[in-house]
């Protein structure tokens, strides 16, 4: 089996960009032969080892329309039994577009289509009705949770959709942290500030819990000054500190006694995985995907309702009495090494593609 992967960038090298990496290594060690070509960006450095080439497009909208033609020209020069595979909307419509005429179908790794996500992102919208063409749809599509299965199989009826979760590292067990210190409980958001991330939330939530509740923010984007100008409004600047962008999150992770994450479309949840692998439980709104990881996967709560007020009554109880004991920790931290097994996960894969 020959499987080439269609990546809008991999530069920086989190969430979607790491879990390719991840399933490339996998799959070639299932003795797949893998390869890719990165539209946007470069290739980071530490991955000599996988057959990666770039078309070096910026990073505007328009590049989904400039890498049609050499991606067309590579994509025509990979051998006859080599599958393609598009990686989210971003990759699917220039692939779909490069294929166009060629009688060569594809496979789409979906991520991004979620109910939210698409009431409030017209980008988003927009590419995944060029995706509904018949001549454009892929033949497969691979979804990373059910959220994202159900939600193309509402867009597109009669496409083929299959769910297999994305790879993570497989980690030591770290036991849960018990809140340090009651007089100033931290919490931490770890997001771009992008309005589907629905910071506005976490901020709504935090004037509603009582003065001992600090805030961090650690994340960059469009609406920090809307956020910053939010947090005055609310009396609550005292009890937020905005970081900026970070190079890395594990050290706040470390410190903090809960992630709080307001998202309203979360592609897969790499955040709370991550909070979750430090000993750290989590509080979210009750959204597609992250249902799906919370509480079999990750400690933590699905507040009752999305709105700010459920929002803050789930922080209570996951920083009070409700706060998930070490055999929570345990059986979810068991259950992430058999679900998210890089191994396992790209042994699906093959299954699934060899039929």
């Amino acid at each position: 089996m020959r499987l080439h992967f269609v990546l809008p960038q991999l530069e920086p090298l989190y969430g979607m960009e790491r879990a390719a990496v991840l399933l490339m290594r996998g799959l070639r060690a299932h003795g797949v032969a893998v390869s890719a070509t990165v539209l946007s960006r470069g290739v980071p450095p530490g991955l000599d080892d996988l057959d990666i080439d770039h078309l070096d497009m910026g990073t505007r909208i328009t590049r989904l329309v400039e890498a049609v033609p050499p991606l067309r020209r590579r994509l025509r020069a990979l051998p006859a039994d080599a599958q393609v595979v598009s990686s989210g909307l971003w990759g699917t419509v220039p692939v779909s577009a490069a294929l166009a005429g060629t009688g060569r179908g594809f496979v789409a790794w979906e991520h991004s289509l979620l109910p939210e996500r698409l009431r409030i992102d017209r980008r988003v919208r927009a590419l995944a009705r060029m995706t509904r063409v018949g001549a454009l749809r892929p033949r497969l599509v691979v979804a990373v949770s059910d959220g994202v299965a159900r939600t193309v199989r509402q867009q597109a009826p009669g496409q083929s959709v299959v769910t297999i979760t994305n790879p993570m590292p497989l980690t030591g067990f770290v036991p849960p942290r018990q809140v340090a210190d009651q007089s100033r409980v931290g919490l931490l958001t770890t997001a771009a500030f992008r309005p589907y991330k629905n910071h506005r939330c976490a901020l709504a939530a935090l004037a509603r819990l009582p003065e001992n509740y600090h805030l961090t923010l650690a994340g960059d984007g469009e609406e920090r000054g809307m956020l910053e100008a939010r947090a005055r409004e609310l009396g609550i600047v005292h009890r937020t500190t905005f970081l900026g962008r970070v190079p890395g999150v594990a050290g706040l992770l470390a410190e903090a006694d809960l992630l709080v994450h307001p998202s309203r479309a979360e592609t897969f949840g790499f955040s709370l995985v991550e909070a979750a692998e430090a000993g750290l439980p989590v509080a979210t709104l009750p959204m597609p995907a992250m249902d799906e990881l919370i509480p079999a996967l990750v400690p933590g709560m699905l507040a009752a309702e999305p709105t700010p007020e459920a929002l803050a009554e789930a922080i209570l109880r996951m920083t009070g009495d409700a706060r998930p004991t070490h055999a929570d920790f345990e059986k979810a931290w068991h259950a992430r090494c058999e679900a998210l097994d890089p191994a396992r996960v790209s042994r699906r894969w093959v299954e699934v593609l060899d039929r």
